[in-house]
């Protein structure tokens, strides 16, 4: 009897040691990136608002680094998400939008490090604003978190876009 009584005891503490963890847990670490609902997401980390998509949700292609640029000016032209000032993000900037964690997918079904808002993927490869001498440009690659250069006019790895606004960081 006195048994009984200590099991239904321990397990009325373990529930509420439980469920109050789970409640302080959920309000200690609010969620980092917020889907804005105008197809961007803001890292309240960074301060800084990215792009949702990227330019092959819209473009089903990739792009060189020049046609990147270009994409970006058509966008701010267009005032995307109601902005004119949009840019390719810097190499730093990508690593901190990296989670090692999360099983959303590429375009051609690999993992990429992207939070939750980004659930729909896109390009395993993104262009940087970061210039590597005349004629190089710094891509990052989403799956294991890899830094590479390559010429500016090929596009060879279908090197896609997402913009970012706010503060620039340097590499």
């Amino acid at each position: 009897m006195i048994m009984l009584f200590r099991l239904k005891y321990f397990a009325a503490i373990l529930f509420a040691v439980i469920l109050l963890g789970t409640l302080f847990l959920n309000s200690a670490w609010p969620a980092r990136h917020i889907d804005q609902g105008d197809e961007t997401v803001a890292d309240k980390k960074s301060g800084l608002l990215w792009q949702k998509g990227d330019s092959y949700h819209e473009l089903k292609k990739g792009m060189n680094w020049y046609q990147a640029l270009e994409y970006v000016d058509l966008k701010n032209a267009e005032k995307f998400a109601g902005h004119d000032d949009w840019r390719l993000p810097t190499i730093k900037e990508l690593k901190g939008l990296y989670v090692s964690s999360r099983p959303i997918k590429s375009k051609d079904g690999e993992k990429i490090g992207l939070p939750e808002p980004f659930r729909h993927g896109g390009s395993y490869y993104l262009w940087t604003n970061t210039e590597r001498g005349l004629e190089n440009a710094w891509y990052f690659g989403l799956g294991f978190k890899e830094e590479y250069f390559n010429l500016k006019d090929l596009g060879d790895l279908d090197q896609g876009v997402k913009m970012v606004r706010g503060k620039l960081n340097k590499n």
